[in-house]
């Protein structure tokens, strides 16, 4: 009964959070059980010569590079919130200021874990190469600063899908294409800029790059915020 009382406390924000976690929290676990035993039986294989690359096997945390996979699995998520999601949550009372901001939650949380994820796969890749035997040196990147470029990655990634889904949503297919067109500018400009080395690069341009990646992810959720206010439940999806 305590658990009934607790639900019906909830705000509409977190209604909207809670229901979007409980819905793809078992599909966040399997993409990443997946996705790290396939990496990593991979980069396995390389490390005993079944499959030969030498670039990689001489070359350092290839981890750095599992970045990529996590952020489509986000995009496809975020192309899915509102046309998924929206009608249901705004025909059963829910407004749609609640719906943006229980996304956003959503997205936070999503991207949290996702960056926590990440870190923990260096001392794991650390503990396959000390099993393995490779001659090679394995060091840890600042994983300050690839936390927060991560964390900003993946929610501008999620929220760069939410927009592209939206505006597919809300407009016919031609404008459509123009909304995705916008979001996918941006994410191609937000990993043009963590292209650089940036761990190795200087506080200042650290700093230059991670504001403007949470410049790139603002600027996505204020232009998808302005389509939502002014979206029209549709029974289906014309285009």
């Amino acid at each position: 009964m305590s658990g009934n009382m607790a639900k019906g406390k909830r705000s509409p924000v977190m209604k909207v959070a809670f229901h979007l976690w409980s819905a793809y929290r078992h599909v966040l676990v399997w993409f990443w059980v997946i996705f790290t035993v396939i990496y990593f039986g991979i980069n396995e294989m390389i490390m005993r010569g079944i499959i030969p690359d030498e670039s990689i096997r001489n070359s350092g945390r290839e981890w750095d590079g599992a970045t990529i996979s996590p952020r489509i699995f986000l995009l496809v998520l975020g192309i899915l919130l509102t046309i998924g999601s929206f009608n249901s949550f705004v025909s059963n009372g829910i407004t749609r200021r609640s719906f943006g901001r229980g996304g956003l939650l959503f997205a936070g949380l999503l991207s949290i874990i996702c960056t926590v994820l990440h870190l923990l796969g260096y001392p794991i890749e650390m503990l396959i190469i000390e099993i393995s035997g490779a001659e090679r040196s394995m060091q840890y990147p600042n994983l300050v600063i690839v936390a927060i470029t991560n964390l900003l990655m993946y929610f501008g990634y999620f929220c760069g899908g939410w927009l592209i889904g939206t505006g597919f949503y809300r407009f016919h297919w031609f404008k459509g294409l123009l909304v995705c067109l916008l979001a996918v500018a941006i994410l191609i400009g937000m990993e043009t800029m963590t292209a650089t080395e940036l761990t190795g690069s200087a506080a200042a341009d650290q700093g230059i790059i991670l504001l403007v990646l949470a410049l790139a992810s603002f600027l996505i959720v204020w232009i998808n915020d302005g389509f939502l206010r002014k979206i029209a439940v549709k029974r289906k999806i014309t285009l």
